[in-house]
């Protein structure tokens, strides 16, 4: 028990490592579209930063999220087994943490998926850039409070702790769902996803090519990319 502990220890480190970089080169990638997109009115300076930056950081953003989902799939599994099984079962603050690691899973899913299949095009649609940046917000939101609920299981308290008393949130006991509801959320979920793939399939969206058939018609923003190729565009 106390090896499987000092596992899951480690691997939530390697999770929350590979996630904080994801979010982190997400956020600033749009940041840096941004800045570029309205080149004209910001600094010289930061629009240089901007262009050369932006193609390594959705690169790295990309790689991230693409190594913490199994790493977070890692952690719990070591995590279930550092716990006795009742404990699992009884413990309010262990049943909250399952629940906002599955959620966190999916969400991270999702955003390594979207990029996998758009690709560096999903920049220049600027719907498609804010929903891929806003569900990193969402992952990361999720993911930093599943990680509080595991500093409060292991020291009893969270740097994060301020930020549940200013919003007047009691993690440990307020997130928590009953079984039944829990069990309708995974299969009304499961449902939609289902549903999702076959509309996407038969309507033949998922094999639209994102930035020459779509935005590109109407968009300015252009692709981040990287080194001679963001050369070569100037």
């Amino acid at each position: 028990m106390t090896e499987m502990s000092a596992l899951h220890a480690l691997t939530a480190e390697l999770h929350g490592g590979f996630l904080t970089l994801a979010f982190i080169c997400i956020a600033a990638t749009a940041f840096c579209q941004i800045v570029v997109h309205f080149e004209e009115s910001m600094p010289k300076f930061m629009v240089r930063w901007a262009v050369k930056s932006r193609g390594y950081l959705d690169a790295a953003g990309f790689v991230a999220a693409v190594a913490g989902v199994p790493a977070l799939l890692l952690s719990a599994y070591t995590g279930s087994g550092a716990w006795p099984l009742d404990a699992l079962v009884d413990n309010a603050t262990i049943r909250n943490k399952i629940e906002l690691t599955v959620f966190a899973t999916v969400l991270w899913t999702g955003i390594a998926a979207i990029r996998w299949r758009f690709g560096r095009p999903l920049w220049t649609c600027p719907p498609m850039a804010a929903l891929y940046t806003l569900l990193a917000f969402v992952a990361m939101g999720v993911t930093g409070t599943a990680g509080s609920l595991g500093a409060h299981l292991t020291k009893g308290q969270s740097f994060l702790d301020f930020i549940w008393n200013l919003i007047g949130i009691k993690v440990t006991e307020d997130l928590l769902l009953n079984t039944t509801l829990a069990f309708i959320i995974a299969i009304a979920s499961l449902v939609v996803l289902i549903v999702v793939l076959l509309i996407a399939r038969l309507s033949g969206i998922s094999k639209e090519q994102l930035g020459q058939r779509k935005c590109t018609r109407w968009s300015k923003w252009d692709e981040p990319t990287i080194g001679d190729e963001e050369a070569s565009k100037k």
